[in-house]
């Protein structure tokens, strides 16, 4: 009966424990992140100007003006353009680039660091970074070289602004999504590779019929966690091309910004944020779907 008593007792003062430890991270994701949401939802049924603490409710008079207002369609469509060569770039250059650093050689750990390190950089600063890059060095070395393409800024000029900024974002990110891959493929039962090499599948046939479909959760992971990123992408372009030239690069975060802030329209740049929101969710589940389906049929 003792025993029982200190068992519970030991287990009560556990419990006592971990909940005086989660409630201090519950309490800050509560205020830091859902209380925001909530209150971003609230404001856009109201015509805050973002300053005074007074406003009306307009209903959904926000979410009609969204609908037919022209200007939106630029960036929106930007957003999707963006989102979708990132995410596709991006997944490439990972995959490739983990499959040639999961071999064995001496300097594949540096190479890993090194291309790593964009990712724990600054998106502003990368952005203002490549913006002098492209201004100066190299337009200096395009026209050194006879490049055409090379020879002007291609951040000023209409047709290639968003495509630079599609650059940039892979280079810099692409080492994030590198790792899962690298996480995957060193999952990979070798009983499985050495029986598929005796059987005959070597080189692209390897990749296709024993690698591909075994990294297939990270694949996953990584085609919804890279569209998020692109479409709630703002820091980079920012600091980049701030939307220009004209708003060819802008994407629908950076006019959300403006609404806000620039143009003093708060309750209308948070029904922009919903339906950014609406739109990562519903994309998000589509992907999902439709990728677990691939690896239920692939296990």
């Amino acid at each position: 009966m003792r025993q029982k008593k200190k068992k519970r007792a030991v287990s009560v003062s556990s419990t006592f424990q971990y909940t005086v430890m989660f409630l201090p991270m519950l309490a800050a994701y509560l205020i830091f992140s859902t209380y925001p949401v909530f209150e971003g939802v609230f404001y856009s049924f109201t015509n805050w100007d973002g300053l005074n603490s007074e406003f009306d409710f307009v209903g959904l008079q926000n979410y009609k003006t969204f609908i037919h207002d022209f200007v939106v369609l630029t960036p929106l469509r930007n957003t999707f353009v963006y989102a979708f060569w990132v995410t596709i770039i991006q997944n490439i250059c990972a995959l490739a680039l983990a499959l040639a650093l999961n071999q064995k050689f001496k300097t594949k750990n540096l190479l890993r660091t090194f291309i790593f390190i964009p990712v724990v950089l600054s998106s502003l600063i990368v952005g203002y970074l490549w913006s002098y890059l492209f201004t100066e060095p190299i337009a200096m070395l395009g026209g050194r070289l006879g490049i055409e393409a090379m020879k002007y800024n291609l951040l000023g000029n209409k047709a290639t602004a968003l495509g630079a900024g599609i650059f940039v974002s892979v280079w810099k990110s692409v080492g994030h999504t590198m790792v899962i891959y690298l996480a995957g493929l060193q999952n990979i039962d070798k009983e499985v590779k050495e029986a598929a090499l005796v059987d005959g599948a070597k080189g692209f046939k390897h990749f296709r019929y024993i690698t591909f479909p075994l990294i297939a959760p990270s694949l996953t992971i990584n085609i919804v966690l890279v569209m998020e990123g692109a479409f709630k992408q703002f820091d980079l372009i920012f600091g980049l091309t701030g939307g220009g030239p004209g708003n060819s690069s802008e994407l629908l975060s950076l006019t959300i910004y403006r609404e806000s802030f620039e143009y003093y329209r708060a309750g209308y740049g948070a029904t922009m944020g919903v339906v950014l929101a609406l739109i990562i969710i519903v994309l998000s589940l589509v992907e999902l779907g439709v990728l677990r389906k691939r690896e239920d049929k692939l296990g």
